[in-house]
């Protein structure tokens, strides 16, 4: 058996556990470097520059790829048939319940429910900056979607059907989205004991939604890839913008507006 063979069938829960582990780690790092109360503020602008630059090269080296047809997508299909033919059942039922927690619908009632909560507690510039980076990240998908009109990969099996271009993902978008935001958010109001779980979590959650994408055979792993780096950058742009109208959520200082 290759090795893709195994990690999409015998070896496919490890894999994911792998994955989640990765993913945890990176949230854990960037929290830390994003943390308000432990940068000083011009660091802390470094970071946020340094991850909109690195975001959007990221999303461009995979988009040059995808356009070219390059090797990347010769990997993205092998790795798309592989799954076909060895994923199992009942990992792919597991998953298709996993993978609802990027549904537009679901994320929709989320998104509505905390913008609600912005709007009741007078917390304006943060109501703002909740709708310019989820609404806004889920209108430069369309808008990416439409430009590159990449198609998806077959998925034959049953346990979820999707409709329209593939490059990037939509689900992985929106998780990145709003469970990014979210933790951004409530990390500015937790204590600084409860952060590192914060970052965490949310890094897991966003990355079990990519995975699932990918393991069901509706999205490329370069189109979840390309999805997380654009939208990681949108949302630290938003970020930015948000902080330079008021200070960053901290939970020893005053109350932002």
């Amino acid at each position: 058996m290759t090795t893709l063979e195994l990690i999409a069938g015998r070896y496919a829960g490890f894999a994911f556990l792998a994955w989640l582990a990765g993913a945890c780690a990176l949230g854990l790092w960037v929290g830390r470097l994003l943390d308000a109360s432990r940068s000083i503020p011009a660091r802390r602008t470094r970071v946020m520059a340094a991850l909109i630059v690195g975001g959007v090269a990221v999303f461009g080296l995979i988009a040059a790829n995808v356009v070219t047809e390059s090797r990347l997508v010769a990997v993205d299909k092998v790795l798309a048939e592989s799954l076909a033919e060895h994923a199992s059942p009942a990992w792919l039922r597991f998953l298709a319940v996993l993978t609802v927690a990027g549904d537009r619908d679901f994320l929709l009632g989320l998104g509505t429910l905390v913008l609600a909560l912005l709007l009741w507690r007078r917390r304006w510039y943060d109501a703002l900056l909740w709708l310019a980076g989820t609404l806004g990240a889920a209108g430069l998908n369309v808008l990416l979607k439409s430009t590159f009109q990449r198609v998806r990969p077959e998925h034959l099996h049953g346990f979820t059907q999707e409709l329209g271009w593939s490059f990037p993902s939509g689900h992985a978008t929106g998780a990145m989205a709003v469970y990014g935001m979210l933790a951004y958010l409530l990390a500015g109001l937790a204590p600084p004991a409860w952060r590192k779980a914060m970052a965490m979590s949310a890094a897991g959650l966003i990355a079990a939604v990519g995975y699932s994408r990918v393991m069901l055979q509706v999205h490329f792993l370069s189109d979840v890839i390309a999805a997380f780096a654009i939208t990681a950058a949108w949302l630290m742009a938003c970020v930015a913008v948000r902080e330079r109208a008021g200070r960053p959520l901290t939970p020893s200082g005053p109350r932002s507006p």
